[in-house]
């Protein structure tokens, strides 16, 4: 039986489907920049428009996981709040559905490898001719993660057709549906992809494999499976991050258990009562509709289900901070030692913050999660929105720390620690405003942005390098000294390149908007730099010092 099946073709086709995919998702995502987090924050205020949203997301980035380990991130940061969290992933169960409905419909009824070169050929030329044009470049992936998803799914088809010609599966019906159940779930877990596991599930469907109940058994398995991504993406994360994640496996869970206990009525309803004969046409409805069954059983109770697992794990754990939940304020000494040990953290973070942003960190400082490395973009903003939650988590300290009972020293002491506070969050803001320019720079196929890029990289390499070397020195002898050079340093490298901008030799090379681009970035910089160096100043240096470095000549 298994000299008819032609392994390397059907592995061939998973391996092009699930590339296809992640292409695709890249594309999409890049496309829409920072417009999810805006469209999730200001579009999921209230429950439908939550699952709408959750819908439409996953429709068009195809993959529920992606976009619950998203969630895990904006819930942590407090961009959205659980209930909208729990409404977005009802969507995305709905929506992941899409790919099933594109397959089904289209998938089996073309000739695909015709269907598709166009595409290859579009994508292509796209993404070789314009990687600098980043909204081309973009397209192009898109469009030949399209391609070569068809292109896996038309290999394995054609894979499975020999399969079908002596497959005898009379060998599992002793087993019942249960067994498919478990090959969805298990299946789905290893690869990561719900969407996969639809296709192959179709295909065998489509060659008589297997019957239309067994493949409804694996498409609830594989719903169930596909939790195990946002599980894993949570384990060492925040309370926040745990709370979403059980809330993604519970529903998954009740929707699966209850469509398995009702498989054959849904069936029944879409064989009989709508009289579905395409049986992959009914496949994609099995789907769709058992997930619409899981949005109408817990659209009642999203908010008590909010609540519900807001009340589950300790809230300890909640938190970025690392010294000041460990003090009390009634203690102002120790109080506010621990608030200076935080602000050395937050620092510290902001200074990971810039090599993030420049691809300068060590492996260490990019975390291995889900059993494969995220991309730097991913860490860049889950650190940015980690400085921001402890920041808030140390001005919450300082409210509380202020209402004590403080000698003179204190009162200036604390003051002087909450504005060395403020200024870190500038320096963070400067740098994430300017991290696509960055990026794009990066990118870019243009000798002189590459120039001007490298440039930025080198210098703010030697800086980070510096004011870590500053943060983390236990003698303050030659501080001040060392303060005021990074001072003139930076506008030196401020003023170096404005100069290699304005040089013809560069300028010619350049269009206007790419100018403006740079000439911001280099402003952000300089500004973030400012920023950092007037936090130390606070943060390090005694009353005296300080008055007498902000009586040196100011920046211009």
């Amino acid at each position: 039986m298994w000299e008819h099946f032609d392994l390397w073709k059907f592995l061939a086709g998973l391996g092009l489907f699930l590339f296809g995919m992640s292409q695709l998702e890249n594309g999409v995502k890049e496309l829409a920049g920072r417009g999810f987090k805006v469209f999730l924050k200001k579009h999921t205020k209230n429950k439908l428009k939550a699952i709408l949203g959750g819908t439409l997301i996953t429709a068009l980035l195809q993959s529920s996981s992606v976009v619950s380990l998203m969630l895990l991130a904006f819930v942590g940061a407090g961009v959205i709040s659980m209930k909208s969290a729990l409404g977005i992933i009802l969507g995305s169960n709905l929506g992941t559905t899409f790919t099933g409905w594109l397959v089904a419909t289209l998938g089996f009824k073309l000739n695909i490898e015709g269907f598709v070169m166009p595409f290859i050929a579009i994508g292509g030329l796209l993404v070789v001719l314009f990687p600098k044009r980043q909204q081309l470049f973009n397209i192009g992936l898109l469009t030949l993660g399209l391609a070569f998803l068809f292109l896996g799914l038309s290999f394995m088809k054609d894979s499975i057709t020999y399969l079908s010609e002596n497959f005898d599966l009379s060998l599992f019906e002793d087993y019942g549906s249960f067994v498919f159940l478990l090959v969805g779930f298990f299946f789905t877990a290893l690869v990561q992809s719900s969407s996969a596991t639809m296709v192959i599930t179709l295909s065998a469907l489509n060659v008589g494999i297997i019957d239309f109940n067994a493949a409804a058994a694996l498409v609830i398995g594989a719903n169930l499976g596909t939790t195990i991504t946002v599980l894993l993406g949570a384990l060492q994360g925040t309370v926040s991050k745990k709370r979403v994640a059980l809330g993604h496996f519970l529903f998954n869970l009740v929707t699966s258990v209850v469509s398995f206990l009702l498989i054959h009525p849904i069936i029944l309803f879409i064989t009989d009562i709508l009289n579905i004969k395409d049986q992959l046409i009914g496949l994609a409805i099995f789907h769709s509709a058992f997930n619409l069954l899981g949005i109408i059983l817990f659209y009642p109770f999203l908010g008590r289900f909010a609540d519900f697992l807001n009340n589950r794990f300790t809230s300890s754990n909640d938190r970025v901070g690392l010294f000041i939940h460990e003090t009390t304020v009634e203690v102002p000494e120790t109080a506010l030692e621990a608030l200076n040990n935080e602000t050395n953290h937050l620092l510290s973070k902001v200074l990971k913050l810039w090599r993030t942003a420049f691809l300068q960190n060590n492996d260490e400082l990019i975390p291995r999660r889900n059993g494969r490395f995220f991309g730097p973009r991913e860490n860049f903003f889950d650190d940015y929105y980690e400085i921001k939650k402890l920041h808030g988590e140390m001005i919450n300290f300082y409210g509380d720390l202020q209402k004590q009972s403080l000698t003179e020293d204190e009162s200036s002491r604390l003051s002087k620690i909450i504005t060395a506070t403020g200024n870190a969050l500038y320096a963070a803001k400067d740098i994430k405003d300017i991290e696509l320019d960055l990026s794009n720079f990066r990118k870019s196929g243009k000798k002189t942005i590459n120039s001007l890029y490298e440039f930025f990289n080198d210098s703010n390499r030697v800086m980070t390098t510096r004011f870590k070397q500053m943060l983390d020195s236990e003698s303050n002898e030659t501080f001040f000294e060392e303060l005021s050079k990074l001072m003139i340093d930076i506008q030196k490298n401020h003023d170096k390149l404005l100069e290699m901008v304005y040089d013809h030799s560069n300028r010619q090379h350049l269009e206007e908007e790419e100018i403006a681009t740079v000439l911001n970035v280099n402003r952000e910089l300089y500004s973030s730099n400012k920023a950092i160096i007037f936090a130390l100043k606070d943060y390090k240096l005694s009353p005296a010092q300080a008055a007498q470095f902000e009586n040196l000549p100011p920046f211009r």
